[in-house]
């Protein structure tokens, strides 16, 4: 029998006109909470959606992977939004993870009376003494977070407002070595850890870390720009958004509905709490199989233009792993049917139903992608492979000019004085 292939609601797969981030394949009640948390933060849309996408992904945690029967991929992304100032970034993401918070604190208290009976303990193994179950991580050191993974069954997220907090303590602490573990992390690959002075490394098998930041449009270049990370495809890793509409309103006395916000902590903590022992792969259907073959080849096919025309390895890299992120992307969409019938729910295959929505989803991603090179510098139209990144003029101006004050000359061009630095120094 011929597989007749659903349709998505647009009509076409492709939305590069007008697309927006959509909610409309979420659960009814999860985009009641979704505009009930724009209603009350005016804020743009994208924020609580992808922070809505983290927390689920998190609450499942390591405990199931799709697979298209080729590559099988852990239920992981990682989001950053990018806004101007005062469009309200913080607020509704932290709204959105308070269940986790929730969890966090409801998991320490465990920990708590399980280490005071360790302590009593005559007979305890002192090797091995109780555990704090993390979810939620923040600002820390690099030294408790490798802690922190190396003891979470589960999984974490990562919360970074203004991330490239983040990503400067990281290279103070590693000295460039956390992009390697974060290109392992991405890929769910076990992650070393050598200490000084210490021969026995630290092992992290099956790293689960969500990763949930935002960033100002200025800082964009200072974070992602320097020649490193535009070249080893640590920046595709990654979904950003950047909304085009951001509101200023007058105040207004509001407040969340308090009955959505306890439903919203109450279904995250039961998908936490589920037991998922059997679940462990899950796969596509043929139809939504057909809906994810159709997108794969949309995107060889952008490849495979830009290979004959500019050659560009920034967007093949972008094309690439937003194949593998649609997968992710569509496991985390599927097993938010939980919410809605926990104990009937088919969730052995991801349906077209759950396919179309997520295709829709990643236009919106492709589309911030390619916005986002374009901020760092890359020429996407194509037709003339000799184009120069801003990295590659501020060498050029180095080494035929010289720059003797590179203070004055950051300002100049509206780049960050470290990211030029960076750039003269490679």
């Amino acid at each position: 029998m011929e597989n007749k292939i659903l349709q998505p609601k647009s009509g076409k797969l492709s939305l590069h006109e007008n697309v927006e981030l959509p909610i409309d394949g979420m659960p009814e009640f999860v985009q009641q909470y979704i505009k009930e948390i724009v209603r009350v933060y005016h804020c743009p849309i994208e924020f609580p959606t992808v922070a809505v996408f983290s927390v689920i992904a998190t609450a499942i945690g390591k405990r199931v992977k799709l697979t298209d029967r080729k590559y099988t991929n852990p239920l992981m992304l990682w989001f950053v939004n990018v806004a101007i100032s005062g469009s309200n970034k913080t607020q509704p993401v932290k709204e959105v993870l308070r269940p986790l918070r929730e969890i966090n604190r409801e998991n320490y208290q465990v920990y708590e009376v399980e280490y005071a009976a360790w302590r009593v303990d005559k007979e305890r193994d002192e090797a091995n003494p109780p555990t704090f179950n993390q979810l939620l991580i923040g600002d820390c050191t690099e030294e408790a977070r490798i802690k922190i993974l190396q003891n979470c069954s589960h999984g974490v997220l990562g919360h970074y407002p203004e991330i490239k907090g983040y990503f400067d303590d990281m290279e103070r602490y590693n000295k460039g070595g956390f992009v390697d573990k974060l290109l392992r992390m991405f890929d769910g690959d076990d992650v070393f850890v050598n200490r000084k002075g210490e021969y026995k490394p630290i092992v992290i098998s099956d790293v689960f870390m969500n990763i949930l930041g935002d960033l100002q449009p200025g800082l964009l270049s200072a974070t992602f720009g320097s020649p490193q990370f535009m070249e080893n495809g640590l920046n595709q890793r990654f979904l950003f958004t950047m909304p085009k509409i951001v509101e200023f309103p007058d105040r207004e006395i509001e407040s969340m509905n308090h009955d959505l916000v306890e439903c919203w902590c109450d279904v995250v903590k039961q998908i936490y709490k589920m037991d998922l022992t059997d679940w462990g792969i899950i796969s596509l259907s043929q139809e939504s199989d057909a809906l994810y073959t159709e997108y794969f080849n949309q995107l060889q096919r952008k490849k495979d233009e830009v290979s004959k025309t500019t050659g560009d390895g920034y967007l093949l890299s972008v094309y690439s792993k937003l194949q593998i992120q649609a997968q992710r992307l569509a496991g985390i969409v599927h097993l938010m049917g939980l919410i809605n019938s926990p104990n009937s729910y088919n969730y052995r295959q991801v349906s077209a139903e759950d396919m179309e929505y997520t295709i829709r989803c990643m236009d919106y991603f492709e589309k911030s992608a390619i916005a986002v090179y374009e901020h760092l510098g890359g020429n996407v139209q194509g037709g003339n492979p000799q184009s120069m990144t801003q990295a590659e003029i501020i060498r050029l101006v180095g080494e035929k000019v010289g720059i003797q004050n590179q203070a004055a000359f950051s300002l100049g061009i509206g780049k960050d004085p470290a990211y030029v630095s960076r750039v003269l120094k490679s």
